[in-house]
């Protein structure tokens, strides 16, 4: 068996995008970037009810995003930096 890569950190878009699916992940990158990795909302997205699904001490976290206020420069704090294992979810 070769490693070929250590710690590869995966995250998953679903949803309405134009690619969704898992994505491997070599540096950090933030919500933002992830959705551009999926290749963009679709027209039929939900814009500002996007959340990120973390696992976190024996539970799970959701944070809400909102496409629109972060592209216009607007409550950049929704723009997290992503970690292993997080799941977007584009309604």
């Amino acid at each position: 068996m070769v490693v070929h890569q250590v710690n590869s950190m995966l995250i998953y878009v679903i949803g309405r995008v134009n690619n969704p699916g898992r994505f491997v992940l070599n540096a950090d990158v933030n919500v933002l970037q992830a959705l551009a990795m999926a290749g963009g909302l679709n027209p039929f997205a939900k814009r500002g009810s996007i959340k990120i699904f973390r696992e976190a001490g024996g539970g799970t976290k959701v944070f809400g995003f909102d496409y629109d206020d972060v592209a216009k420069g607007e409550k950049l704090e929704q723009n997290i930096r992503l970690k292993r294992g997080d799941v977007i979810v584009v309604p």
